[in-house]
């Protein structure tokens, strides 16, 4: 099997880009922060994900996680320390609209390799793909509120799925087991964990043999049946946010956050 490799870094976003034959490799490594993402590795990846919908050679793209902890942890809760007020966070929004716009209007197939949690936003990405695969030990949700932040987008992604229970899962913004998530249609094959990334490369090239103009004419048509609805929740999650930032309750939950880090960390350097 050929393997090309390439390392894009970005402000210490890192992502991995491999060839492996016809299919593209994204993989996101930020190990020590569970591979949780920030607006430039969110814009490398759109970027990567809109030169591989022109070239001819990528049959398709699989995106993973770095490590055997997480495929991605959600929103990089630094990102979000500079914001006093909800003044500027409808520009950090609109970036992550930028990036989920990429991803939706990515026409060839696209498969998530979830090798560990994926948590909210990082969650949400899987939602976006064509094909998901996963291990026994994946969990996966909606984890936003337990962090402060309202639950908004993500809510509605899963209520396009599982209705009701949607609100269940958010406001108690917990982690499903992975035999859960499959039930409900998160996930669509569970395999052993040594197999992910195989699975979903295999995956991947299967779905490439589709003939091409019918595939990306499907998912253009399946696109822009919920792109209303995509794009008037992603309005409500920017106001919500907005709200939320300007009350300053989302800031001090983000700090209390870093402090039990913090604290956790020099309790296992002390012992």
């Amino acid at each position: 099997m050929a393997k090309t490799q390439s390392t894009v870094n970005a402000n210490k976003a890192s992502l991995l880009a491999e060839m492996h034959d016809d299919i593209l490799i994204l993989t996101i490594d930020r190990q020590d922060s569970y591979n949780s993402w920030n607006t430039e590795l969110r814009t490398t990846i759109a970027e990567k994900l809109v030169a591989a919908d022109k070239d001819p050679l990528v049959a398709g793209v699989v995106v993973t996680g770095a490590g055997n902890r997480a495929f991605c942890a959600g929103q990089d809760l630094k990102d979000l320390q500079p914001y006093a007020n909800g003044e500027k966070i409808a520009e950090f929004l609109q970036r992550l609209t930028d990036c989920y716009d990429a991803v939706r209007a990515f026409g060839k197939p696209l498969v998530a390799a979830v090798n560990g949690v994926a948590a909210g936003s990082g969650f949400q990405l899987t939602q976006f793909c064509d094909y998901v695969i996963a291990h026994d030990k994946v969990k996966v949700g909606q984890t936003e509120v337990t962090s402060g932040l309202p639950s908004v987008f993500g809510t509605w992604l899963m209520a396009e799925r599982v209705g009701s229970r949607a609100k269940e899962l958010a406001l108690q913004g917990r982690l499903l087991e992975s035999d859960e998530a499959f039930q409900l249609g998160f996930i669509h094959k569970i395999v052993n964990e040594q197999d992910v990334l195989q699975e979903a490369i295999l995956a991947a090239r299967r779905l490439a043999k589709q003939p091409q103009v019918a595939y990306r004419m499907s998912k253009a048509a399946i696109r822009a049946m919920d792109q209303e609805r995509y794009a008037a929740v992603m309005r409500m999650a920017i106001s919500t946010y907005i709200e939320a930032f300007n009350t300053g309750a989302p800031q001090a939950d983000i700090g209390r956050f870093f402090e039990r880090r913090a604290k956790k960390a020099a309790e296992t350097a002390a012992s």
